[in-house]
């Protein structure tokens, strides 16, 4: 699926980790076309820049995302954890930190459990 319109870009603000977020605003869109962006909200999605309308034929759209250019989710996690732990400050080993706030994760799925 391509959806296309027109927008702006408000907004662009690096994250610690590296990566760029968006603010974007499009132009009034009619309820198809604002249906399906809803759709794609959380999908890792694809996209394209251009200051012109782009014709299918030049969108170059992979079949699929090689596991070197997507992070799973236990390494997004680790990210997280990692900007949590550098901004809250808090002292001691990152590795030891972090082996501890999963065990209370895996302790409360436990605790569910029972």
């Amino acid at each position: 699926m391509i959806i296309q319109f027109s927008a702006s870009i408000e907004e662009i603000k690096r994250n610690k980790d590296k990566t760029l977020r968006l603010k974007v605003d499009t132009q009034e869109l009619d309820p198809d076309e604002s249906s399906k962006i809803f759709e794609l909200q959380d999908a890792q999605i694809w996209i394209a820049l251009a200051e012109v309308p782009l014709k299918a034929e030049q969108i170059t759209i992979p079949e699929s995302v090689d596991e070197f250019d997507r992070k799973t989710p236990s390494q997004r996690l680790r990210d997280r954890q990692f900007v949590y732990f550098k901004e809250k400050k808090i002292a001691g080993d990152f590795e030891t930190w972090r082996r501890g706030q999963l065990e209370k994760i895996g302790q409360s799925y436990l605790e569910k459990l029972q």
